[in-house]
């Protein structure tokens, strides 16, 4: 007699520091180190050179530093939303001159998760998020750094991890 059962395992509980990147109905949540020092703005970026870019006119040492605003489907806006006013850059690289306009950034500190697979129904292609987690009364969507530059760039390797 078979005994043994074929029960799926819980996924697994992640615990770190992480921040949440608001952006209008778009909340994110990346692990902490991959998230740059979070800075205001001192006004609203015009479009820059590049459609889904945007720049500062009264700034001189921002002068080379370009801006983008997500919409909730991880796209490049066209507009410049009122309501972003903080910026941080993504990724490792250091000097970024790569601004990624937010709503709200918050840092969760020691903060534990268990995140979920997103149902394939509500995933597109090559989408960078796959795993959501709740939090509160809010549900987070969980990817890197990279997968959401090279999404929201169109860089393509949105691999998910």
């Amino acid at each position: 007699m078979n005994t043994s059962v074929s029960a799926s395992q819980p996924p697994p509980t992640l615990h770190g520091n992480y921040v949440l990147l608001r952006a209008g109905g778009l909340h994110l949540l990346l692990p902490q180190h991959e998230v740059g020092a979070l800075e205001y703005l001192a006004s609203v970026p015009i479009p820059a050179d590049i459609p889904g870019l945007f720049r500062l006119t009264d700034a001189d040492d921002m002068q080379d530093r370009r801006f983008i605003a997500l919409s909730p489907q991880m796209k490049l806006l066209a507009s410049f939303p009122q309501e972003r006013f903080v910026y941080t850059t993504l990724g490792d690289e250091e000097h970024d001159l790569l601004g990624w306009c937010w709503d709200e950034v918050r840092i969760l500190p020691e903060l534990e998760i268990t995140p979920q697979a997103l149902p394939a129904v509500l995933r597109a292609p090559q989408t960078p998020v796959s795993r959501f987690a709740e939090h509160g009364d809010e549900f987070l969507f969980l990817c890197s750094a990279r997968q959401l530059r090279n999404y929201a760039l169109g860089l393509g390797e949105t691999s998910h991890g």
